[in-house]
C-alpha cells in the first residue's frame, strides 16, 4: 500500500463528478429556482387551451415542481458546505468553477493566494479533499444525488457531460479574470 504524505491527497478523494456538477450549477440554483417558478406559473394558466389533455399538463407542472423542490434543497445543502470555507477556499472555489467576475472582482477584490503556481495546484487538491468531505458529511453523497436529481433532465445532461469530457468542456464560456497570487515569477501562467 503507497504511503500518504501529510496533506497530500489520496488519489480518489478528490470531488467527484457529481460534486463538480453541484459546483457548476450552484452559482445558478436561484435563476433555476425563480426560472422553473414562471415556468409552472405559465403552464398553469395557458393550460386551458394547450393541445394536451389535463393529466399531461398536471405531469409536467408536478415534474417542473419536483425539479424547484431538488434545487432548493440542493440550494439549502450547498451552501452549508460553502460557509465552511475559508476566503481563500471560496475564492479559489470561485475562480476554478463560478467565475463570475462581479464576485471576483467585488467580493474577492482585495483576495491574494500568496503562493507561487505549483502551491496553487496543491492548494487546489486539498480544497477537493476538503470539498469531497464536506460534501460527504452533509449527506451529499452519490446515491443521494442520483436519487434527488434522476427526474431532472437539466442536471443528468450536465452530469453525463462532465463524466464524459470533463468539467472544462463546460467552463470554457466563463468570464476571462486573472488569478490574485504573488508577484512570484512562475505565477504568470495561471489562467
Amino acid at each position: 500500500m503507497a504511503c500518504v504524505r501529510k496533506g497530500q491527497a489520496k488519489e480518489g478523494y478528490g470531488v467527484k463528478e457529481y460534486q463538480k456538477v453541484i459546483l457548476l450549477v450552484f452559482p445558478r440554483l436561484e435563476k433555476l429556482i425563480s426560472e422553473i417558478g414562471q415556468c409552472v406559473e405559465a403552464r398553469a394558466r395557458s393550460s386551458f387551451n394547450g393541445r394536451q389533455s389535463a393529466e399531461e399538463c398536471i405531469e409536467g407542472i408536478l415534474k417542473l415542481v419536483y425539479a424547484k423542490d431538488a434545487f432548493l434543497v440542493l440550494r439549502e445543502k450547498a451552501e452549508k458546505v460553502y460557509a465552511q470555507l475559508t476566503q481563500e477556499e471560496r475564492y479559489m472555489l470561485e475562480y476554478k468553477y463560478f467565475r463570475r467576475k462581479k464576485k471576483l472582482e467585488g467580493e474577492f477584490a482585495n483576495v491574494r493566494c500568496d503562493c507561487c503556481e505549483r502551491t496553487y495546484y496543491r492548494r487546489q487538491r486539498r480544497l477537493n479533499v476538503r470539498l469531497n468531505s464536506l460534501f460527504l458529511r452533509a449527506g451529499m453523497s452519490e446515491e443521494w444525488f442520483v436519487k434527488t436529481f434522476s427526474d431532472v433532465p437539466y442536471v443528468m445532461g450536465l452530469w453525463e457531460k462532465v463524466r464524459s469530457t470533463g468539467e472544462n468542456s463546460v467552463l470554457d464560456k466563463r468570464a476571462r479574470t486573472e488569478l490574485h497570487v504573488s508577484d512570484a515569477p512562475q505565477a504568470a501562467g495561471l489562467r
